[in-house]
Formats: C-alpha cells, sequence, structure tokens
C-alpha cells in the first residue's frame, strides 16, 4: 500500500531548497516537501495518505496569510480523516484553532527531555516500542496548556501538553525528526551547552526517530 505524506514545510526564515522540514524525510520514505510557508497550493488534499506538519519559528498567532492557508488545509484534513503529524508549531496551531489552549512564551523547553508515552495503562500507537517516559528533543516558548475538546489519549509533562490525538491528527510538542549531529549543530549555533541539550543521548540510545516511523505505519 502507498505510503506517500506531505510535508507541509513552515520554516518560512529558511531557504526554500534546504529547510530544516526534510529532516522528516530523512528518516521516513515517500515524502513530499509542501513548501507551505511559500504559498505553495495543494491541487486535491488526497494526493497524499498523510500529513506533517512541520516546526516553526513563526508563532502560532502569527497574522500571516500562508498561517492562514495553513489552517485551510489543516481543516480539510481533519474533515476527510487523513493521518497527520503535528510537531511543535502544528501542534500549537491545531489546539488553537479546535478549541484548546495555547499561551505565548511561557515555558521554555530545549534540548533532550523526559516526554510521557502512556496514559495510565493505555497503549498509544504514535509511541509503538519505546519506553515511558522516552528523550525526544525540545524547543519551544509557546505551549498548548489544554488539548482540543475531544481529544483522546491527553498527554503532560510538568511544562504543558506534550501529546494529544484529535480525530485523525497525531499532535506532538517536540521534534522526533532531530537526530544526535542535527542536536549537536543546533547547539553550536546557538551557543547553547552541549552536555545540557543532549542530556545523556548519544547514537547508541537514541529512539525517538521511532515515533516517525509509528506514524508512517499508521498511515500505511
Amino acid at each position: 500500500m502507498s505510503n506517500k505524506i506531505g510535508i507541509l514545510n513552515c520554516y518560512s526564515d529558511e531557504s526554500i531548497s534546504v529547510p530544516s522540514a526534510s529532516y522528516f524525510s530523512d528518516i521516513i520514505n515517500d515524502t513530499t516537501i509542501i513548501n507551505t510557508c511559500y504559498n505553495e497550493k495543494i491541487e486535491n488534499i488526497n494526493n497524499y495518505n498523510g500529513y506533517i506538519i512541520s516546526g516553526s519559528r513563526s508563532c502560532y498567532k502569527d497574522k500571516i496569510s500562508w498561517i492562514t492557508d495553513l489552517k485551510e488545509i489543516i481543516k480539510q484534513i481533519y474533515d476527510e480523516n487523513i493521518p497527520c503529524l503535528a510537531v511543535c508549531f502544528g501542534h500549537q496551531v491545531v489546539a488553537d484553532m479546535f478549541g484548546g489552549i495555547t499561551v505565548r512564551s511561557i515555558v521554555s523547553e530545549e534540548g533532550f527531555q523526559n516526554v510521557p508515552t502512556m496514559v495510565g495503562e493505555k497503549p498509544i500507537n504514535l509511541f509503538s516500542d519505546l519506553q515511558n517516559p522516552v528523550k525526544i528533543y525540545q524547543s519551544h516558548n509557546d505551549a498548548v496548556m489544554k488539548a482540543p475538546p475531544g481529544s483522546i489519549q491527553v498527554i503532560y509533562n510538568e511544562k504543558c501538553v506534550q501529546y494529544y490525538q484529535f480525530g485523525s491528527i497525531y499532535s506532538i510538542q517536540s521534534h522526533p525528526e532531530i537526530t544526535i549531529p542535527i542536536a549537536i549543530e543546533l547547539a553550536k549555533r546557538d551557543g547553547n551547552d552541549l552536555n545540557l541539550m543532549l542530556n545523556g543521548m548519544n547514537e547508541q540510545n537514541i529512539q525517538s526517530h521511532k515515533v516517525l516511523e509509528n506514524f508512517s505505519n499508521i498511515v500505511k
């Protein structure tokens, strides 16, 4: 069965040719980057079997035309019940759209941090075969404090909502696409303490990429 996934690129401040959205396609196959932040359109929402909404340095509240267009795409995805992984910025936009509570610049999480992977004893498909908790890379100030009404399997850490499922949308605050080499480059770029950012993670024990593999299986 086809596993064609459209990656909605929301990194408007990066080169259109090499966006951070490409980190997803480095891990999962059969993906196409759709440069939503550069007003690239989707002819038919059903052209893809699933979608990923990338992170962004923009804010979910920004009054920018491409964010308005993105919200229309998200509404179509939801209405058509197409599997969608909403990451960081995407996680915040979805919550804000559908009646959750998203706040600006109230919390900060940076580097690999613990993310719970269970609600009580209930298994969650997106976190299948992952330990509880699992360390996944975080980089955000805006945060979801309440998931949209009707969400299931809502997971909090001590800061904010880390995960919820809303219809066919699997929404996660952290960045499962960030690998160890990328995290090292980001720490150098931003002048952050490398040991604090890695928080004990290395090439041998990283597991967070499994989230993307699980999403790919959900799409199948």
